[in-house]
């Protein structure tokens, strides 16, 4: 309970804000594409980053990378699910095939 009561205080802006993994593209690009594999939804991680971005969390220039790995983690995701598909030759061919 108190955990959320400090993340979602004040305090909230100046952790994120603060941070030196929002100015590195590359990270940024790999945390999105791990927050998207996490939550299995692009749709969720993109606007999560979207609202952080409009509260002046983080500029807009650090948050183009995390919605570009957002992107890519949607086709990670789509593949680990054809994963599920390798006991039959054919229906993985086309799992596979369909998710990238």
């Amino acid at each position: 309970g108190d955990a959320f009561k400090i993340l979602g205080g004040p305090s909230a802006g100046s952790a994120f804000r603060n941070q030196e993994i929002f100015s590195n593209p590359v990270a940024g690009l790999v945390l999105g594409v791990l927050a998207t594999v996490l939550v299995q939804s692009s749709s969720t991680s993109t606007s999560i980053i979207i609202t952080m971005s409009a509260a002046g969390l983080m500029e807009v220039k650090n948050a183009v990378p995390m919605i570009m790995g957002a992107n890519i983690g949607t086709s990670v995701t789509k593949t680990i699910v054809s994963l599920g598909h390798m006991g039959d030759k054919n229906e993985y061919r086309r799992a596979f095939a369909g998710a990238t």
